[in-house]
């Protein structure tokens, strides 16, 4: 009899087990987008004898385009990342503890909303108008585009460059399963940039810290022709090679070599090269932990860095360690002001004083 009721319990341990599987399978293969489809999409834009969207139709039957979608103010919970804002979102303090802002940054400041600065964001068709100051030629490019820059598409970052549409760019990317982030394809590419790695913080670092922040992929390179694929950088120089390498012919910075001395700023450069100097030693203080002001990049990208310079590759410095890929408050789209950074201030350790910690 004992062994009968051990081998019923066997059985309905067996079957709790079998069952807690089912359900765990599909939360490991979610779907970048969830919730009610009639959030994004209206079959036939019709609804008691109106429009549903007035300025519609978009097409694979959305409620708006890509600005249309992502404008708004970031709350903690929301599904949606929003790019734009109506109304000046609040910037992140230097620790990232308090702001609306995310990763990517925010168009508000290059959009008619918060004064159509052209230095302070990308400006995106839809968005913002040609830029004053460069025209259709992407700085740090000898290539002038025959049109303006686009969210997506071959004039854009997003989706597949090889689409001049923004809905064909990125069509099935919003419903692929992205657990994992290979690069093979829009929807398993880091945010939709196609073939970038990296791993993804599921809020867009609506929330961060030194422990919760996206972990961009990096290489560390060591000549300046390479362009190491799949690097956020690689991505920046997509437009801007120049400032990323000095392959291109005609090269508008004049620069000759990579190395020391600089003549401009590295990029896919590992700071556990120059550990032993005390400037770079300093980043993240004698625990070196990671800085969501100063992000850098890693070659592992298989878990998020809560602290750096313990092994060769995970400080990799990118472009986005210094600038913000939409916009920003401060010009150029940087992380920062520029203008306050003052050497031998001794002032704040925030900025550039983050990575050159010895220069305030």
């Amino acid at each position: 009899m004992e062994n009968l009721k051990k081998t019923n319990l066997s059985i309905k341990l067996l079957f709790m087990v079998l069952c807690s599987s089912v359900l765990i399978i599909p939360v490991s293969a979610f779907a970048r987008v969830a919730g009610q489809c009639a959030d994004c999409h209206t079959m036939h834009n019709s609804q008691n004898g109106a429009a549903v969207v007035s300025t519609g139709p978009y097409s694979a039957l959305t409620k708006g385009d890509c600005v249309g979608c992502h404008t708004g103010t970031n709350t903690v919970g929301e599904n949606i990342p929003k790019v734009d804002s109506t109304t000046e979102p609040t910037y992140r303090s230097p620790d990232g503890s308090t702001g609306d802002t995310l990763a990517g940054g925010n168009f508000y400041w290059v959009d008619s909303s918060g004064g159509a600065n052209d230095t302070k964001g990308h400006n995106v068709v839809g968005i913002a108008g040609e830029d004053s100051n460069i025209g259709y030629t992407p700085p740090g490019s000898t290539t002038t585009w025959s049109s303006q820059l686009t969210c997506a598409g071959t004039n854009g970052c997003h989706g597949d460059r090889t689409k001049t549409d923004n809905f064909a760019a990125v069509s099935g990317a919003h419903h692929a399963d992205d657990s994992t982030i290979d690069g093979n394809s829009v929807g398993t590419s880091f945010r939709f940039l196609n073939g970038i790695l990296g791993k993804e913080d599921p809020d867009w670092e609506m929330t961060v810290s030194y422990n919760d922040h996206n972990q961009y992929y990096g290489v560390d390179r060591s000549a300046d022709t390479t362009d190491p694929a799949g690097t956020i950088s690689h991505l920046c120089a997509e437009c801007h090679s120049d400032f990323h390498h000095g392959s291109t012919a005609g090269n508008v910075q004049g620069d000759t070599g990579w190395g020391s001395p600089w003549v401009r700023h590295p990029t896919d450069f590992d700071m556990n090269n120059v550990v032993s100097k005390p400037d770079y030693a300093g980043y993240g203080g004698s625990s070196h932990t990671y800085q969501v002001e100063a992000p850098v990049a890693s070659n592992d990208v298989s878990s998020v860095k809560s602290t750096v310079l313990q092994s060769a590759g995970d400080a990799i410095v990118t472009c986005i360690s210094c600038h913000r890929a939409h916009g920003s408050p401060y010009a150029d789209l940087l992380r920062w002001d520029y203008s306050t950074m003052i050497a031998s201030g001794g002032g704040s350790d925030t900025g550039c004083f983050r990575c050159h910690t010895t220069k305030n």
